[in-house]
């Protein structure tokens, strides 16, 4: 009998130790509370551009570890230091036919890589891309275009490798057009770079062309301070 009033004795004490504090309790809740604050969720914007950067890119990835977000505003070629809101909200207006005001500029940290949206027309409405810089020798190191509308089997091939490929590895002229698309000229020489136009699609490849044209000498006030 009192081996089994000792045992329930000891039952007692180890079940009181294992009880948690609740002010231990209440401090973890808000602990958890704060990281959360700490990081907040990023728009589907950000995501898109993070993973254009590196396709390593994970939710658990520090975005201010990775990027630095600009914007030049074009009436005055300023450039500010913004936040991933404002920096996201710049990028999703590229996708409307309205001329944008100011362009978001997404500096890769610890390099010289920079990621520049340009905006454009195409057949079928409103076309994008992604341009992933080299901004001290201006090379093209990678390219991903977009559109709202072009036909399917035509304008919409403008995603694909094949037509984006052609814009690789070329430095930019920021003085006047880099590119010059095939179809437009009657005989090619070797001055310039031509970019083979989409089969059927005349004025989207017009538009994809023009619009890295035009669209990177937007940024030339920003390259230029860069060099």
């Amino acid at each position: 009998m009192e081996k089994i009033k000792i045992l329930l004795m000891i039952l007692v004490v180890l079940g009181w130790n294992c009880k948690e504090n609740p002010k231990q309790t209440e401090q973890k809740t808000e602990t958890v509370k704060q990281e959360t604050k700490a990081t907040p969720a990023l728009s589907e914007s950000i995501k898109e551009i993070a993973t254009f950067v590196t396709p390593d890119f994970t939710d658990t990835t520090d975005i201010q570890d990775l990027i630095i977000f600009k914007e030049l505003d074009l009436s005055g070629n300023t450039i500010t230091t913004i936040d991933t809101d404002r920096a996201g909200d710049l990028y999703k207006k590229l996708a409307t036919r309205g001329q944008a005001a100011s362009l978001p500029i997404f500096e890769v940290k610890g390099t010289d890589l920079v990621v520049l949206p340009v905006q454009g027309v195409g057949f079928g409405g409103a076309i994008w891309a992604k341009v992933l810089l080299d901004k001290k020798t201006l090379e093209i190191k990678n390219i991903a275009f977009e559109h709202k509308g072009e036909s399917e089997g035509y304008g919409a091939a403008m995603v694909q490798n094949t037509f984006e490929d052609q814009f690789l590895g070329v430095k930019i002229n920021l003085e006047e057009d880099t590119f010059t698309l095939q179809k437009a000229i009657e005989k090619a020489n070797d001055d310039g770079h031509f970019i083979d136009g989409l089969t059927g699609a005349t004025m989207t490849s017009k538009g994809a062309v023009s619009m890295v044209n035009q669209g990177l000498r937007k940024y030339s006030s920003y390259l230029k301070s860069v060099q």
